[in-house]
């Protein structure tokens, strides 16, 4: 006798499942001359939200690295101490520790840290670019929501979607901190987190290796696909 057996999961308990798994924007409130928790401590590949909830013009400035306020100077936003209600986003990618102020206040001991640990929550993949000019490996298949550790082992190279969306070498464009994203010879290393299903063509932008090519398909779970609907 064959027995179908399926069950079902509520829609909110997968999308919380969802949430669980993708989220990974740690809040930080911005509120009386001081950072509100003072230290927050993030896995690599995450993003750090300031929020202004005021008195006061305030901003988050770590020296050679990052100025927001009203959006991060690195994006083309306006980091000077703001008393708008702003919200600024930074996005970290390798682990460290990363202190930072509130210019204005400083003195008044109106500091932060961030620290960056190793990613642990999901599984981390790798991707070399190598000094013969090429991806390892060239072709890669992973989940939504997971780690790729994309790393320079020598040569000039960068990081780069075909579309643009994804340009990175020491550190990714976007992500609100003053970064190179030039093929470089320097050893780089960085931690993306990949939360959409898609397909990302991508290459090194050195004109000199345009034979430099990989694919990283990223795709949805398919744990729901097998009778679990």
């Amino acid at each position: 006798m064959k027995n179908n057996c399926q069950f079902k999961i509520p829609s909110i308990l997968l999308t919380l499942l969802s949430f669980s798994v993708l989220s990974k924007t740690h809040v930080v409130t911005v509120r009386d001359n001081s950072f509100n928790p003072a230290t927050v401590v993030i896995e690599a590949g995450d993003t750090v939200r300031w929020v202004n909830a005021g008195p006061g013009a305030h901003n988050v400035y770590s020296m050679g690295r990052f100025r927001c306020a009203n959006g991060c100077d690195a994006n083309a936003g306006d980091g000077s101490p703001s008393s708008d209600l702003w919200v600024a986003e930074v996005t970290f990618r390798i682990p460290e520790t990363v202190p930072y102020e509130c210019q204005p206040h400083v003195q008044f001991g109106m500091v932060g840290t961030v620290v960056v640990q190793n990613p642990s929550s999901t599984t981390t993949h790798q991707i070399t670019a190598n000094p013969d000019n090429t991806f390892t490996p060239d072709h890669l298949h992973i989940m939504a929501g997971d780690v790729v550790y994309i790393n320079n082992q020598g040569g000039e190279h960068n990081f780069q979607a075909d579309d643009d969306s994804i340009i990175c070498a020491d550190g990714c464009e976007g992500d609100g901190q003053s970064v190179d994203s030039d093929p470089t010879g320097f050893q780089w290393e960085l931690y993306r987190r990949f939360d959409t299903p898609r397909l990302i063509r991508y290459h090194c932008a050195n004109p000199n290796h345009s034979a430099q090519t990989g694919v990283l398909k990223v795709i949805s779970d398919v744990l729901f696909s097998h009778g679990f609907d």
